[in-house]
């Protein structure tokens, strides 16, 4: 009896040091979602002004996209493609909700033995007659806004506070670290799948004065700025002080930075870095929303809330904003850091990465099985590590009334008045030249097959 004791509790040791060993060789994962940041507003992302070091040197130490875009061209179907694997059309533009009885990143993470926070804005669940709670998602840690009133939030005194959203980024990565510091303290810590999204660069940016200072005199020179951005750019300069945006804009920008590089910093102290998966990305293009600026409605936004002038971020060389399904509106910066996995300093201008792609390449980095469902995007685990990616069939989106496609070097648009729009995304990133004319081959099978997506989705 004594020998079988002894023989069982070797036994357990052995399982138990094993399944650390497993949970050891997964990586911890964070995502970083910023908000209506643009393609070209961070200085390893070309732009002039903004000063980003910390999220220069994750770019440095791992692999930068050229070619990521997200599912939605705002802020809620972003999110939506991110944590389902689906394609708004499906059903979100018409629901707004994340449904908890379908599978998601955080559940699918949970059920594989991982410990999860969602921490910052949600943006999931618009209905208010849902009843579900973050655990119903799979989430076991969370401090949430712009969600349902789901308990640990903002506090009185904090949203009383002038410059609360211009701090708010310290105080999700102070949060974010609590959850690490917690999970680390257990006997046998799990592997951790965290969202960490934030706010900025959403409008209304509003910095501390110690935060502008770090922009204190800075003039603009619309020349800085591709053809597309100057006309924005000139457009809010015709309704307030275009140098004293640009300034806020900018400060906004490294207050973010500099409040990620403490959440970095910390990951390297604690010896948690070489084994964490770090994405930092963007909901979609910059703001503010591109039907206001061709209406004409945003002179009285601006008139009403100064402070939309702030949003001035740069969509780099790529056309429209926010709201559009043009490359400005959709394509956003993609920085990936995985030590051992990522090569350094890397640029990939080939791959292309879709919003959708994230929950089936996390379920395979970290050994998670998908449940049955319907997923639109692929493991892009491949591009990750640096070797060329190449997708095998089309990438889709749906706004409104219009729709789009990409396909290789080739995208199509048909807008809101019907009028179908073929482009070269390779050789005219900023969609200048339509080529339905041109190329009627191409033009007819890219239109018949975008038609037939739309459709298809939409059925019940």
């Amino acid at each position: 009896m004594r020998n079988y004791l002894v023989v069982t509790i070797i036994l357990l040791l052995g399982f138990c040091f094993q399944l650390q060993a497993t949970d050891n060789s997964r990586p911890n994962i964070i995502f970083i979602l910023a908000d209506d940041l643009g393609a070209g507003d961070l200085h390893c992302t070309g732009h002039p002004y903004a000063k980003s070091p910390n999220l220069d040197k994750l770019a440095e130490k791992g692999i930068r996209f050229e070619r990521s875009y997200m599912a939605g061209a705002w802020c809620a179907p972003s999110r939506f493609g991110i944590m389902s694997g689906q394609y708004p059309a499906r059903e979100f533009d018409e629901t707004h909700n994340l449904r908890a009885d379908e599978p998601s990143v955080t559940k699918v993470l949970k059920d594989a033995g991982y410990n999860t926070a969602h921490i910052g804005k949600w943006h999931l669940t618009e209905r208010k007659n849902q009843t579900v709670s973050p655990k119903d998602f799979g989430i076991d840690s969370y401090f949430i806004s712009n969600g349902p009133d789901w308990g640990e939030t903002w506090t009185k005194k904090q949203r009383d506070d002038e410059f609360l959203r211009a701090k708010s980024t310290d105080y999700f990565v102070d949060k974010a670290i609590d959850f690490i510091k917690e999970n680390n303290s257990q006997k046998l810590p799990k592997p951790f799948y965290m969202n960490l999204w934030v706010y900025p660069t959403h409008s209304y940016i509003h910095p501390t004065p110690e935060q502008l200072k770090v922009y204190e005199g800075l003039k603009v020179d619309y020349r800085d700025f591709s053809p597309h951005q100057q006309e924005f750019l000139k457009l809010v300069a015709k309704h307030g002080d275009i140098d004293k945006s640009m300034q806020a804009y900018c400060a906004d920008i490294t207050a973010m930075d500099k409040a990620l590089g403490h959440l970095f910093d910390y990951l390297k102290k604690e010896g948690l870095d070489k084994n964490t998966l770090i994405v930092f990305t963007s909901d979609n293009g910059p703001g503010p929303l591109t039907p206001q600026t061709k209406d004409g409605s945003i002179a009285k936004r601006y008139k009403e809330m100064p402070d939309l002038l702030n949003s001035v971020g740069s969509a780099k060389i790529y056309k429209e904003r926010k709201i559009s399904l043009h490359d400005g509106g959709i394509r956003t910066p993609f920085i990936v850091y995985w030590p051992e996995n990522t090569p350094q300093g890397i640029v990939d201008t080939h791959s292309v990465i879709h919003g959708t792609d994230w929950l089936p390449t996390v379920a395979a980095i970290c050994n998670a099985k998908l449940p049955d469902g319907k997923y639109d995007g692929m493991d892009v685990t491949s591009a990750f590590q640096g070797k060329e990616l190449n997708r095998d069939k089309a990438v889709y989106w749906s706004q409104g009334h219009s729709i789009a496609s990409l396909k290789d070097n080739w995208k199509c648009v048909i807008n809101e008045d019907g009028e179908f729009q073929l482009y070269d995304i390779v050789k005219d990133p900023s969609e200048l030249q339509n080529l339905k004319s041109d190329f009627p081959a191409v033009a007819s099978v890219m239109e018949r097959d975008l038609r037939n997506w739309h459709k298809e989705v939409k059925k019940k």
